[in-house]
């Protein structure tokens, strides 16, 4: 009997990983992750379209982006983990849903890859494709059956729609005097990528536009706004609300694709690894003065002590042309650098640079009132009228992009993609973990957030939505578990009821 029930008790011990696995922590902290996807699961669920940090920023597009929003919120929270069965997350996928047209399609999103210089500032580009591309992966990741009514009429459209191998956009011109004007339709990256993930997740054979979409996505095609851009010259990542580079509107298509066993060339993925790995917030860098067309100019090195403002160090030159590199240190993150001049400097090229990589642009003057005072203080320059001077902020080397959610999330997916581990990752899932909804420049920020967290913490594998048939059995709560437990249990109970009747 011993040895009987040894055996029993040894099965029970080999099973109970498989029936009641352990709880997933975080890979920065130790600590559960269960609070850090909880928190980001509300404010992925309270997040809203608007003005400030939309992709726009305009009204006229409003519709379009709460539709994207909401699809992204129906993927992001179904693969962290939220209840796809709860009364909040059913009813966004009903509305998901209630936007689908007679033809198939949904709502266009706005797709940010209109190949021309300085596209992203004078044109916008929206597309239904793109659109019913993304409500086809949220319906999917919500437990929609793939042949029901609403994903095949939406998967015909996509099919009628296609046009070379590629699908499109609608090209506008916006202005707020005249309106919003059509000026053409063009091939769309986003779109493509968009319809090709959907229509593959769908068992559809796509391997002809994944071959177009392939040879376009070069870092040329994919950074091309922040390459060529007369606002800015190359900043990386650009931290503005209302302009977007494709890299970051089809990361979330390729994550689909990447489960399909579908990925990008080898050396876009190389490049992009490089460039986040060159652009993050950590290590050291270096403060960079330059000017251009002045005849004077002095540089204060200041830090805030008990008894108020203290120079450190003071810096002085003539000349139309300067440069002071000054290496900061852990001592030094703290300061600000104060920069007079007898001249406007609208012309200044100063900033902080990592391995030649700028970490914050420079502006002309009046763009500021655009971007807002939250923007000054993460580090833009800062002007007054009448008075030439400028004031550079340390950054904080915190792990992060931008010391912006939106952007470290972006960032964190793209290196999941390109397979890179290590230590950085680590400190940027810290930042996310303790980012308040403050530290967020976009309103989708904390959607993109969750969807990194839930890859790094294996909830993203673990949250695949069950094949349709499942999905009653799944919404029923019981689970499968404690009946096998529970199975186990009166076994062993009946052979040492059954062995005590016999020593009887």
């Amino acid at each position: 009997m011993t040895q009987k029930l040894f055996i029993l008790f040894f099965m029970l011990f080999v099973i109970s990983p498989m029936l009641f696995p352990s709880q997933k922590v975080s890979a920065v902290t130790d600590r559960e992750s269960e609070y850090y996807i909880t928190n980001y699961q509300f404010r992925t669920l309270h997040s809203y379209a608007w003005d400030e940090g939309s992709v726009s920023g305009w009204e006229a597009f409003r519709g379009n982006e709460t539709f994207y929003l909401t699809c992204l919120k129906v993927i992001a929270l179904a693969r962290s983990g939220y209840p796809r069965n709860s009364t909040e997350f059913r009813q966004l996928v009903e509305w998901i849903k209630s936007k689908q047209s007679k033809d198939g399609s949904f709502p266009a999103i706005i797709t940010d890859d209109y190949p021309k210089p300085d596209s992203e500032w004078f044109y916008w580009e929206l597309s239904r494709s793109a659109g019913t591309g993304l409500a086809i992966l949220a319906l999917l990741e919500a437990g929609e059956s793939s042949d029901s009514g609403s994903i095949v009429k939406a998967a015909e459209f996509l099919q009628k729609n296609e046009s070379g191998n590629h699908w499109g956009s609608t090209v506008y011109l916006f202005w707020e005097e005249t309106g919003l004007h059509e000026v053409n339709e063009s091939p769309s990256i986003v779109a493509t990528t968009y319809a090709v993930a959907a229509l593959s997740r769908l068992g559809y054979d796509v391997s002809e536009e994944w071959s177009w979409l392939e040879e376009r996505l070069t870092p040329e095609r994919l950074v091309g706004p922040y390459l060529d851009n007369f606002f800015t010259d190359f900043v990386f990542p650009m931290p503005y609300r209302d302009m977007r580079a494709p890299y970051e509107s089809i990361v979330l298509p390729l994550l689909f694709l990447r489960e399909e066993n579908v990925t990008a060339p080898k050396e876009t993925l190389e490049f992009m690894a490089s460039l986040f790995r060159r652009t993050q917030y950590i290590g050291n860098a270096t403060l960079r003065l330059s000017f251009r067309g002045i005849t004077n100019y002095t540089v204060e090195e200041r830090i805030y002590t008990v008894n108020g403002w203290e120079t450190l160090r003071t810096w002085d030159g003539t000349g139309r042309r300067a440069e002071i590199n000054i290496s900061l240190g852990p001592l030094d993150w703290e300061s600000v650098f104060l920069i007079r001049s007898g001249k406007a400097l609208l012309e200044n090229e100063s900033g902080f640079f990592k391995d030649g990589m700028r970490l914050y642009p420079e502006l002309p003057e009046n763009y500021l009132p655009l971007i807002g005072t939250s923007h000054a203080e993460r580090g833009l320059f800062q002007f007054r009228d009448r008075e030439n001077y400028a004031v550079i902020e340390t950054p904080t080397l915190d792990g992060s992009w931008n010391h912006d959610v939106y952007s470290t999330a972006i960032a964190l997916i793209w290196l999941h993609m390109c397979g890179e581990k290590g230590e950085n990752i680590d400190e940027a899932l810290k930042f996310l973990e303790l980012a308040s909804p403050m530290d967020s420049m976009t309103f989708d920020g904390d959607a993109y957030a969750l969807i990194a967290l839930s890859i790094y913490s294996g909830r993203w594998k673990d949250n695949v939505p069950e094949p349709a048939e499942n999905e009653s059995n799944a919404q029923s709560g019981i689970s499968w578990e404690l009946p096998a437990v529970f199975g186990i249990g009166l076994l062993i109970g009946v052979l040492i009821g059954f062995e005590a009747g016999r020593g009887g």
